[in-house]
């Protein structure tokens, strides 16, 4: 009969403390460009609504692109909290 291990995680295999490192600057990075996605969204919009209808087209296309790169970033940082080891009580 095996001992009982306290506080045994059945995804200590699939996350390795390296892997947590690598994942915090690709997320914060993703956070950052979901950002300045939605400041350009912005940005353009004004600019239609100012009169220059030719960028319709660019405005479109980035935002299929800004609600695709959200909602990566939201999902991972979801999937991220959600792997964290929750901690023992004080």
């Amino acid at each position: 009969m095996r001992p009982a291990i306290a506080n045994a995680s059945p995804f200590t295999g699939v996350y390795s403390e390296g892997f947590r490192l690598t994942m915090k600057p690709l997320l914060m990075i993703v956070g950052f460009l979901a950002a300045v996605l939605i400041i350009v969204q912005l940005v353009l919009g004004l600019l239609i609504l100012q009169g220059q209808a030719t960028l319709r087209t660019a405005h479109q296309h980035s935002g299929y692109l800004t609600v695709a790169v959200t909602l990566i970033y939201i999902a991972w940082s979801l999937a991220t909290i959600a792997s964290t080891p929750r901690r023992g009580a004080p």
